[in-house]
């Protein structure tokens, strides 16, 4: 079987694997606390928002089959920078056990590259201070750390 890493727009059947995707993440992210348990039902909502917004793109990225990581992209219009769109990257996961095999690479890139196109001035992302094995790789990548990152929980 082809082991090679394919890249493409979430789907509705993806919605579990990318929830799971997340709760690994929240998992080794103590600081975050979860108030609601959302069902199956209400992720499939929240998804066909997401896939209704043509400037947010949900991305998989599947090995034999198994979606193994994940990235969300906004494509931000701005009245600044000459009326030049911006982009934000977020929520970028590989599950343990492939990480470090350059799949969060190729999907940061795979973003990087449809910003571009799409004629952004720049790509932003966020990431906790405490991962400091993704900073390696943004920093690896060109990102540059450019400000403090703020912010107000309800």
């Amino acid at each position: 079987m082809n082991e090679t890493p394919l890249i493409r727009l979430a789907e509705e059947r993806d919605v579990p694997r990318i929830v799971e995707l997340y709760r690994e993440l929240t998992i080794s992210n103590s600081a975050i606390e979860h108030t609601r348990n959302p069902t199956l039902a209400d992720y499939q909502l929240v998804f066909a928002e997401i896939r209704a917004d043509r400037r947010r793109k949900l991305f998989v990225i599947e090995i034999l089959g198994e979606v193994v990581g994940t990235i969300e992209l906004f494509i931000i219009p701005n009245l600044s920078h000459n009326g030049t769109s911006w982009a934000f990257l977020e929520n970028l996961i590989v599950t343990e056990k492939h990480r470090r095999r350059g799949l969060g690479r190729m999907l940061l890139e795979y973003a990087v590259e449809l910003a571009r196109k799409s004629g952004c001035h720049m790509v932003e992302l966020c990431s906790d201070v405490r991962r400091n094995e993704a900073h390696k790789l943004y920093g690896s990548m060109g990102f540059e750390l450019q400000a403090h990152c703020f912010r107000l929980y309800f």
